[in-house]
Order: C-alpha cells, then sequence, then structure tokens
C-alpha cells in the first residue's frame, strides 16, 4: 500500500499514562477504568510519514471518542510503539505493547504486517491493518481487518487514469523490489495490459534501492519510448532515479506514482516545477459527505488545521468502527465484540439499519436498541469475507510551492470494479 515527517520515537503515551491494567480483560460496562488502544506505527525507519499519517488519525478517533463519554464509560488512552518500518522490530514493538494489555491494535503498515499477522488470532487481540499490500487481499484471520483499500484498487486506478485520461497507451514503470512496491506490478500490469496498453520492451525495471545512479535503468526505461511511466520507489530512491532522468533528457512525459506521490516529499524528491508539471499520486478518496465534514471538523479542533494528511481517516474509522462494535457488544472482551465489527458497519446494508456517520450518534441509535450502519470518513466500510473493504482513488499532484494537493481525476469505486477482472 505513503507529509513527511523525519522524526525519531521510541515508545510514548499519547494520551496519558495507563493508570492500570484494563484492555482486553475487561468486559461489560462496568467500572470507569481507561483502555488501550495499541499503536504500532512505522515512526522512523524508511517511511516515517506513513506513522505520522496513521497518528493523526487514530488522535483524532480517541478524541471524539473520549469527547462522547468514552467505551461505555472508559475512557481510551493510546500507548505508542515504533516499528521502524519493518517487519522484525515490528513482533518486539507488539511484544511491548502486549504489556499494557490493549484491547485493540491499529496499525501496522503494509510494510511490517507480515511480521506480525499470525500472531493476532492466538492472542485474541484485534488488529486493524492500515495498509494496501495485496499480500492480504484474500486473509483468513479472525481478528486482523483493514480498513485502507487493497493496493489492486490502487493499481487498477492508476492504469484507468493512465489509458482513459492520459491516452497512454505504451508505458513502463519503474518500481523498487521491495515486497510493498511488488505487490503493486501484477495488478497493475494486468489492468493496463488488459484495457489495451502495452508495456515498452525492456521497460518493466523493479530495481534495488538506494543505489547511488540509476543512469543504465533509466537509459532501458526510455529505449522504447514510453508514452509515461509508472513508479513507485521511497523518496530517496525517487531523487538519484528523477536526477539521472533530468540529465539523461528524459524528463517529458508523465509519471503516475502510487500514494507515494501524494507526500510532498516525493514531489520534492523530483523537483516541485517538475513534479507540477510531469507527476501525478494517487490518494484514497475521501467522500463529500456529512461523515467526511464531521471528520474535518474534528481534526481541525485536535490538529488545527481542516486538511487531514493522507490515510488518516482510515485509522479514525478504524477505532470508531471498534468502539461501536464493543458497544454494541457491552463488552470491552475482543472474543465478544470482534463478531459485532461487521454487525455494525452492516455491509448487507440490511433496512433495518440506521445508517450513522459519528461516534455520538452510533452510541445513541445502539443504546435505542437500534442496529446501525456506519459509514465514515473514509467511506462504507463495508467489510467483505476477506475483512477488506473497497475504495475510490483521487488522483492528484501538487502545485509548484509544494502547499496545495489538487485532485485533477476521481477513478470511482464503480470504474475500479468495472476493471478488476
Amino acid at each position: 500500500m505513503r507529509t513527511k515527517m523525519s522524526i525519531a520515537m521510541g515508545f510514548i503515551t499519547i494520551a496519558a499514562m495507563l493508570l492500570g491494567a484494563c484492555g482486553s480483560s475487561s468486559s461489560g460496562s462496568g467500572g470507569t477504568g481507561p483502555i488501550v488502544f495499541g499503536e504500532l506505527f512505522p515512526m522512523t525507519g524508511r517511511e516515517p510519514f506513513v506513522g505520522q499519517w496513521f497518528l493523526h488519525g487514530a488522535k483524532v478517533g480517541i478524541y471524539e471518542i473520549n469527547q462522547n463519554g468514552g467505551v461505555m464509560g472508559h475512557q481510551v488512552t493510546a500507548q505508542l510503539a515504533d516499528t521502524g518500518g519493518d517487519p522484525v522490530d515490528a513482533v518486539t514493538a507488539l511484544k511491548q505493547l502486549e504489556t499494557y494489555n490493549p484491547t485493540l491494535i491499529l496499525g501496522p503498515s503494509s510494510l511490517e504486517i507480515e511480521g506480525v499477522i499470525n500472531q493476532f488470532d492466538p492472542l485474541k487481540l484485534p488488529d486493524f491493518v492500515e495498509g494496501g499490500t495485496t499480500q492480504l487481499d484474500h486473509m483468513t484471520n479472525q481478528y486482523v481487518y483493514r480498513t485502507t483499500p487493497s493496493d489492486s484498487t490502487l493499481a487498477i486506478g492508476m492504469a484507468y487514469y493512465a489509458i482513459t485520461n492520459l491516452k497512454c497507451t505504451t508505458a513502463g514503470y519503474f518500481f523498487e523490489n521491495t515486497s510493498n512496491a511488488a505487490g503493486v506490478v501484477t495488478p497493475l500490469v494486468t489492468a493496463y495490459t488488459n484495457h489495451g496498453g502495452t508495456i515498452a520492451s525492456g521497460a518493466n525495471l523493479e530495481v534495488t534501492p538506494h543505489q547511488s545512479s540509476y543512469r543504465s535503468e533509466v537509459q532501458k526505461l526510455f529505449a522504447n519510448n514510453p508514452q509515461c511511466i509508472f513508479i513507485q520507489t521511497d523518496p530517496q530512491t525517487a531523487s538519484t532515479f528523477f536526477s539521472d532522468v533530468t540529465q539523461l533528457g528524459h524528463m517529458n512525459v508523465p509519471f503516475i506514482a502510487t500514494d507515494a506521490g501524494a507526500d510532498v516529499n516525493y514531489a520534492k524528491a523530483m523537483g516541485l516545477a517538475n513534479a507540477h508539471q510531469w507527476l501525478t499520486g494517487m490518494n484514497g478518496s475521501p467522500p463529500q459527505g456529512p461523515a467526511w465534514t464531521h471528520f474535518t471538523q474534528l481534526y481541525n479542533t485536535v490538529w488545527g488545521t481542516n486538511q487531514p494528511v493522507a490515510l488518516s481517516q482510515n485509522t479514525y474509522d478504524s477505532a470508531i468502527i471498534a468502539a461501536l462494535a464493543m458497544t454494541d457488544a457491552n463488552s470491552t472482551d475482543p472474543t465478544k465484540w470482534v463478531p459485532d465489527i461487521n454487525d455494525v458497519v452492516d455491509a448487507s446494508e440490511a433496512p433495518n439499519h440506521v445508517k450513522v456517520n459519528t461516534y455520538a450518534d452510533g452510541v445513541a441509535q445502539l443504546k435505542a436498541g437500534h442496529k446501525i450502519d456506519f459509514e465514515g470518513a473514509s467511506g462504507t466500510d463495508d467489510y467483505n469475507q476477506y475483512h477488506n473493504v473497497a475504495g475510490a482513488w483521487d488522483v492528484v499532484q501538487w502545485d509548484a510551492t509544494g502547499t496545495t494537493l489538487t485532485t485533477v481525476s476521481t477513478v470511482s469505486e464503480q470504474q475500479i470494479a468495472a476493471w478488476n477482472v
């Protein structure tokens, strides 16, 4: 499955120090002690901006829950662990979070999930993954849910934009050879070639990141005159690559990036003037409705701006969904409330479920004895049989000053579904 801030963070407490052991051992509505939401985020390493995105959304979600009575009277505190963006370090981070007896885990990202995904079911510890890796498209883990659309839908959106909007029928791709990036290649190429596109001969490059030069790769990439280039790397690799592209005279075709292109530092790696002309990225398309409006208002209260960072709405929704499921089950015991997750998002769209867009409205409806269908800031949040959600994608571009990210096109859920063959 990506406004980067490079900060070194270890384990920190976001809301307050834990006042007592609660978490997954607590059940029912009795007592008022706090419960812990564990945050397993990449705050350092190769992509620390991803951790910042998730942290922003989680803080807004926890703020809303606590401002509206908590979870059955329990205030929520957060405990943050830094995975370093590494699947091995994520194992250690998770073990340290376990000592705080969390009720659930938010995160990790696609960078580290494979290191810990099989630990949640044995622990009976609910986890809300925040990342689009295609490796989770058919997961069967009982306690793991994903509230971000798969990168396979992102890949289809990239292909759709290239052919439909840019009329690019001959392309190349330059991807780093990490598992996270490589998982995008197959659905991207499949969607692109199934709908009239051709990958130029020799222009299918998967490279080792952080090399000192990519001149030979650039020469191969452009040897047969592709009309556009699909790309996913980290900013450091992108900076070297784009420098070589410019020096070799090829900064003259559109570059279609994954959601890495929604980060301003990626645009800076190309050069803001060039990025404004030649670079687009993908960003999960937020709905234009009451849930999104409500989220942006809360976000402004917490963070001082009504422009949420990428993917923050997904961690926000995850926190709200979990709190509503606990309320529905009248328990903070995961073995009792996890089965209620689908019930509060109502994937079946049953007519007797009341649509709600806020935590307060959801709690009020549940207390009144009604079933609810929570539709959040990131979309309908309907989980399928693999605990995945669908979503639309915005194609975005930075202005020449690097201060404004503009949506240049949107690929809808319906358009992605039509190409998902």
